[in-house]
């Protein structure tokens, strides 16, 4: 007799374990666990910022220009006729 392996390998990472079934009090947790919605949570708040970033330097940008005006062209109508 031989024991063959069948499929591929895999691991366990145990989140909580209870007492009962599916409830009662906790015996382990796992404290390194992320949740996945806490990850995309976290991502979605870098591109968030990442936005604002881009709307505050439009902002300035626009205030820039405000407060320096282009001096009118004198070639610009050069080639009208």
């Amino acid at each position: 007799m031989t024991l063959v392996e069948v499929g591929p390998r895999f691991c366990l990472n145990p989140i909580k374990i209870f007492a009962g079934s599916f409830g009662g009090p906790t015996l382990y947790e796992n404290p390194f666990y992320v949740s996945p919605n806490q990850i995309r949570a976290l991502e979605k708040r870098k591109k968030a910022g990442k936005y604002a970033k881009k709307v505050k330097a439009k902002t300035r940008r626009k205030m820039h220009e405000q407060s320096n005006p282009l001096e009118p062209d004198e070639f610009a109508d050069m080639w009208r006729e």
